[in-house]
């Protein structure tokens, strides 16, 4: 499908962008695949690259939806999209189903990741330029595609090309949307609350990808919390305690840093932050996404 439209941007604190031509979104006519799904694949002029964007609605009929059938859902951005999209879906539709605890946001799942055949950049999108250890930043950098430090690209991508093609093509509210980030997609979930980006206010870090460089993002992270953030924003931590302590050199290292930000939280409290963290017992960087990934839904979207 080829769309074409000009619009303002969604009334969340700001235009991302006033005009933007969206004939580059190719919806390829298959699932994601992922029933209730929609697939397209966009050409991003951000980023330099072409794009593979999944998004699922929950299906009508749910309990507990409004009379008129037709909600209008929250958006939420999932990275890593191609095993991610999926898993979250599954505990959305769970969520929906629960008789006990009702009250889970009707939310629109927009997953982002890269087509079939194409590399797999998510350490050149999620990442910042002096965010990689030296010994993994030259193991990544063999090609331009994998090369660390293109996250200000990506950020750009989703708040003015992706985010602004979702609010006209589906029914969403005006609020600000959520993004889900695990492993080197939480560095980039940590990336986009240092900006300060205007178009999330819900964010999950999941083991994420900090690491001990020349820059101390930990320290920028905490200089943030002693100021006034831009919008009220929750915010959900997690590792896996393996992780931390299980012998894997550049894991602890995380681990390290993901005990610095849980400290930074507990030291420098920010009336516009609402968090919480947990570190899963006995779970390694893989075991722990999807336990983590259905807390961090929960805490970030019920009602």
């Amino acid at each position: 499908m080829g769309l074409t439209a000009a619009l303002s941007a969604p009334q969340f604190g700001g235009a991302l962008a006033s005009t933007v031509d969206f004939s580059g979104f190719k919806n390829t006519g298959q699932p994601w695949p992922l029933r209730d799904s929609e697939s397209f694949e966009y050409h991003s002029k951000a980023v330099g690259d072409k794009m593979a964007v999944g998004v699922w609605s929950p299906p009508k009929g749910l309990p507990h939806t409004p009379a008129d059938k037709n909600p209008p859902l929250d958006v939420v951005y999932v990275l890593d999209a191609s095993f991610a999209l999926g898993i979250t879906a599954t505990i959305c539709m769970l969520q929906y189903a629960d008789l006990i605890n009702p009250g889970f946001a009707q939310v629109l799942l927009v997953g982002v990741d890269y087509p079939i055949g194409q590399p797999n950049a998510r350490t050149r999108d999620y990442t910042m330029a002096d965010q990689v250890p030296s010994a993994l930043k030259d193991r990544f950098s063999t090609t331009p595609e994998t090369t660390p430090g293109g996250a200000g690209k990506f950020l750009t991508f989703l708040e003015e090309e992706l985010d602004p093609f979702i609010r006209s093509k589906y029914n969403t509210t005006n609020k600000r949307a959520g993004i889900l980030g695990d492993s080197f997609g939480g560095t980039f979930t940590f990336y986009a609350f240092l900006r300060q980006s205007k178009l999330f206010d819900r964010y999950w870090l999941g083991s994420p990808g900090i690491f001990e460089t020349a820059t101390d993002y930990v320290a920028q992270f905490e200089a943030l919390l002693k100021g006034e953030l831009a919008h009220p924003t929750k915010m959900y931590l997690s590792m896996g305690s393996l992780e931390i302590n299980g012998g894997v050199g550049f894991y602890e290292e995380m681990g390290r840093n993901y005990n610095r930000l849980v400290n930074a939280l507990n030291r420098t409290p920010n009336d516009k932050l609402a968090w919480a963290s947990k570190v899963y017992e006995g779970h390694t960087h893989t075991s722990v996404v999807a336990p983590a990934l259905s807390d961090a839904l929960l805490y970030l979207f019920r009602k």
